[in-house]
């Protein structure tokens, strides 16, 4: 039993000496990394996108959902970088009061009524507009290369009779490299 007790008392002694020899060393953590290229910037071509819904008749929207021909937009990335694979694109703007997944149209005089503008993929399949990312289908890109995100507008009615006059609205987008 006694040299039980001598044993931990050398080995506490031992470990103290050892603490405090390392204290008083000098040491260095190197830390490293690095950061790789994968986005793309939007043309400039993109920053303002107009899209021409052309000129339709009020009396052609003679049903709740009735829609006009889809009229396409671009949103071009040049330059990407070489380890850019895909992207997320989140439409976000003022939903319509009557069907969510339409934006507003902007209101006032001359301004036509009982519609708004649906926003639809490369495949014209609609899309959400204000979703959240984690919602959202990814796109591939190509990388180190220009690339071009095919999208359609298009009117439809939400309500009848519809108000003819001006059709205008605005929507956002918003970038997610994946």
């Amino acid at each position: 039993m006694n040299f039980t007790h001598r044993f931990i008392f050398f080995s506490a002694l031992s470990f103290m000496a050892l603490s405090a020899s390392a204290a008083s060393d000098k040491t260095a953590i190197s830390i490293r990394g690095y950061i790789f290229d994968n986005t793309c910037a939007v043309s400039a071509d993109s920053v303002n996108i107009p899209v021409d819904l052309q000129t339709n008749n009020a009396k052609d929207f003679f049903r709740v959902g009735y829609t006009a021909p889809a009229q396409s937009f671009s949103i071009v990335l040049s330059p990407c970088g070489k380890h850019v694979t895909g992207i997320k694109v989140m439409f976000t703007g003022v939903a319509d009061d009557r069907n969510t997944e339409l934006l507003k149209l902007d209101s006032g005089t001359g301004m036509a009524a009982g519609l708004g503008i649906q926003l639809l993929d490369k495949l014209q399949q609609p899309l959400a507009i204000n979703a959240d990312f984690s919602s959202l289908p990814a796109e591939s890109l190509v990388p180190g290369a220009t690339n071009t995100l095919t999208y359609y507008a298009r009117l439809m009615s939400t309500q009848f009779p519809v108000g003819a006059g001006i059709v205008s609205s605005t929507a956002a987008f918003t970038l997610e490299y994946q």
